[in-house]
């Protein structure tokens, strides 16, 4: 009797372990996962129609063996118009590592488009997989920036452009007032904006110092996407003024050339041909921000020489220079002399710690007939002393003009109560055969 109980409790419990077959097959592995809008398992993050766009809709499967042959997605506007189905046809993610998928392109045009749309179940056989896959699709525009003219010194560069954005017929139509920002290719910093006009064009123009790479944008509008173009170039060309220079120079002389260019940060180099290359002289560097510059040269023999102005600067497209023709004699072994030479307070006497003095006069030459002639472009340096001592020390110096005329001014070096005197002299290599290189002023009293 026991034994008989046993066997029956077993038949029971097996009875209850097997599922009913029915259940198994009504399972469907090809609708396992939600749709999404990508294909391959690349996700499409913004749709943008223009005349017509491909919209991707995908399954995911967990495994390459199944047959989902027959899938389709049912798709619809958000407001319940426009149904369509899609048929999941194409296979991908066969790589490694392996994403098996299977999807579908829904073809949409500018006239019913654009706007919000909604995957609302996928079907496969008789089986079905209810959803809400919402996705929206922007209308997209046409943004173009012109290629920038090359401008020259302080020209300005316009920049200009067009924004045309399409409609729900396809067609593109002008985009008036939209402002366009113009952002720098580095950061995209900002560089200027402009609103577009009725046909959709925006102008603007922008004083650049040296070749510049840029874009234009628009912001993202209603149901029109931000836009972007291509890089364009704005290139700068150096211009350079003729020179202004004196056509005669003398030996052991300085020589004073001058100038402008633009625009930026530039440099102006002097240079002298030697016969058979150009070679930078120790007077050069950058020019100041004005644009103006001077450079100076002391040739060391008579004779025509060739020299010239070369300019240069970072991200333009030209290097100019300029040439000039010199003449260089040797002043003849004259005497030379301070004359009209005046040491004075510029504020009149007394003489006192914070006065400034002034220092003028002329530089001159005797001529062989007897008469003075002037020696320009020399330097005279004003040397004080103390009254007892023996040192002297520079407080001023000015340049010779044309004339031979100079003047400066300087601070008083001595403290109240002392004395002091004044030497001018000009430091040159000069031929100074019985001349007078030097003249001494005072003693001068400063009061307290």
């Amino acid at each position: 009797m026991r034994r008989r109980l046993v066997v029956l409790l077993a038949a029971v419990m097996v009875a209850v372990a097997v599922p009913p077959v029915a259940a198994a097959a009504a399972e469907d592995e090809c609708l396992y996962n939600q749709p999404s809008i990508s294909q391959d398992r690349s996700p499409v993050e913004t749709i943008v129609l223009k005349a017509s766009v491909r919209v991707p809709i995908e399954m995911h499967l967990y495994r390459d063996s199944l047959d989902c042959a027959g899938m389709v997605a049912h798709v619809r506007k958000a407001d319940g118009s426009n149904q369509q189905t899609v048929a999941l046809t194409e296979q991908g993610g066969r790589g490694m590592p392996p994403s098996w998928t299977w999807y579908g392109w829904l073809p949409l045009t500018a006239a019913t488009g654009g706007g919000d749309w909604v995957v609302t179940k996928v079907t496969h056989g008789a089986n079905e997989l209810q959803t809400n896959l919402p996705f929206h699709v922007y209308r997209g525009s046409e943004l173009t920036l012109d290629q920038p003219a090359r401008t020259s010194g302080t020209a300005r560069t316009t920049l200009s452009g067009q924004l045309r954005r399409y409609s729900n017929t396809g067609a593109l139509v002008a985009a008036p007032n939209t402002t366009v920002r113009l952002l720098h290719q580095t950061k995209d910093l900002l560089i200027a904006t402009a609103t577009t006009d009725a046909a959709g064009r925006f102008r603007t123009t922008v004083a650049f110092t040296q070749n510049t790479t840029l874009r234009a944008s628009t912001a993202a509008s209603g149901n029109y996407v931000a836009e972007l173009t291509d890089y364009r170039t704005a290139h700068k060309l150096i211009a350079m003024s003729y020179l202004s220079a004196l056509p005669t120079a003398y030996v052991n002389g300085w020589w004073k050339v001058s100038g402008s260019a633009y625009p930026g940060k530039l440099h102006a180099d002097l240079q002298v041909f030697n016969g058979t290359a150009w070679v930078t002289t120790p007077s050069y560097g950058p020019i100041p921000a004005n644009g103006v510059y001077s450079r100076y040269w002391m040739p060391t023999k008579a004779g025509t020489h060739r020299l010239r102005v070369w300019v240069r600067g970072e991200r333009v497209d030209n290097s100019p220079s300029r040439e000039v023709s010199v003449k260089v004699t040797a002043l003849p072994k004259s005497p030379t002399y301070f004359v009209g030479s005046v040491v004075a307070p510029t504020a009149g006497l007394p003489i006192r710690r914070d006065s400034t003095m002034s220092t003028f006069g002329n530089l001159k030459y005797r001529r062989a007939d007897g008469t003075l002639g002037p020696v320009g472009n020399q330097v005279v340096e004003v040397h004080v002393r103390p009254v007892g001592e023996a040192a002297w020390w520079m407080v001023g110096a000015a340049r010779t003009s044309v004339s031979g005329y100079f003047y400066t001014r300087w601070g008083v070096p001595v403290q109240p109560g002392q004395s002091f005197q004044v030497m001018l002299t000009y430091p040159t290599k000069l031929p100074t055969t019985a001349s007078s290189a030097t003249g001494v002023f005072g003693p001068f009293s400063v009061q307290p």
